[in-house]
C-alpha cells in the first residue's frame, strides 16, 4: 500500500470512529519547518501529532525525530504510525480521546 493510501485509511477511521474537532495535514515546501510531524490531530481538549511512514522499517528524514522527541517532551502526544502498527496506534488515540 502505498504511503499517501495508507494515511487516508488511517485518517478516515479516526475521523469516523473518534470524531476529532479537526485534522490538520502538513505538506512540506521551501518555507515548511524539516521534519514536522505529517498530520496534527484536534480533539477537545487533546492535540496529537502523527508522522507516517509506509513501513516500519522507513527512514526518517532530518528533523524528524527532533520534532517527535521535543512534542513528546513539552506535554503533547506524538507517534509514528506505519501499517505494521496502525491499530496499536489507534488504540492508543482511543484511549486518550475515550478515556478508555
Amino acid at each position: 500500500m502505498r504511503e499517501a493510501d495508507f494515511k487516508t485509511k488511517f485518517q478516515n477511521k479516526v475521523k469516523r470512529e473518534l470524531k476529532p474537532v479537526a485534522i490538520l495535514q502538513y505538506e512540506q515546501d521551501a518555507t515548511t519547518v524539516k521534519g514536522f510531524p505529517d498530520a496534527l490531530f484536534i480533539f477537545e481538549g487533546i492535540v496529537v501529532f502523527i508522522e507516517f511512514k509506509k513501513s516500519k522499517t522507513a527512514r526518517f528524514q532530518e528533523g524528524q525525530k527532533l520534532w517527535l522527541d521535543r512534542l513528546n517532551e513539552n506535554c503533547h502526544f506524538a507517534f509514528v504510525c506505519y501499517p505494521q502498527n496502525a491499530d496499536e496506534i489507534f488504540n492508543e488515540l482511543k484511549r486518550l480521546v475515550k478515556g478508555e
